[in-house]
């Protein structure tokens, strides 16, 4: 009974033990080594790796909404490219003359600064359903109507993939001032090219 008693004690204090050993196992690393999310670019955000991108394109845009007009809008991928510019088409997102695509497009509220465009989105928040965007590229016109406006968390990438069953443009920056701990996003849909 004694013998017993110690042998259940043990393996009760091993038990317990269990949980402050590290597990050693990596399967989802090794199985998923691609498996890190990706985030949505903006202020003081990380960078994000290019992504397949069909090479250098600039496109302008035109918001009458925010007072832009004809603003230059390079491809690029990084924090640092965006932090530099203020405001750029994501490389590896679509374009408008890419039927069923979406066109995203990051802008910094606020920028740097050393930030060639500074405030591009500032007044983002104050885009309502019907506003035009005007994206032009090589003499061709591409005009969207603002449909849909939402807030997400930097996590949320999956706003960046295309719209089953529309043409879109997807405006992005952070909200809301001064913490920017989300990404205000605006959707328009391709109405005119």
């Amino acid at each position: 009974m004694r013998v017993s008693v110690i042998v259940v004690a043990l393996g009760l204090v091993v038990f317990a033990l269990l949980p402050i050993f590290p597990r050693t196992e990596t399967a989802s690393t090794e199985i998923h080594p691609q498996a890190q999310p990706q985030r949505l670019l903006g202020e003081g955000a990380g960078t994000r790796p290019a992504g397949g991108g069909v090479g250098p394109t600039v496109m302008k845009i035109s918001i009458p909404r925010l007072g832009l007009k004809d603003v230059p809008v390079p491809d690029g991928s990084t924090q640092s490219e965006l932090d530099k510019i203020g405001i750029m088409h994501l490389s590896g997102t679509g374009y408008p003359w890419q039927k069923g695509s979406n066109t995203f497009i990051v802008g910094h509220r606020l920028g740097y600064l050393w930030t060639r465009t500074p405030y591009a989105f500032y007044r983002l928040n104050k885009m309502k359903p019907g506003d035009r965007i005007v994206i032009e590229r090589g003499g061709k016109t591409y005009t969207f109507r603002v449909y849909d406006r939402i807030i997400v968390r930097p996590d949320d990438y999956w706003v960046t993939y295309p719209v089953p069953g529309r043409t879109t443009v997807s405006l992005q920056t952070c909200t809301p001032i001064p913490t920017f701990q989300y990404r205000l996003i605006v959707r328009g849909e391709l109405v005119s090219s």
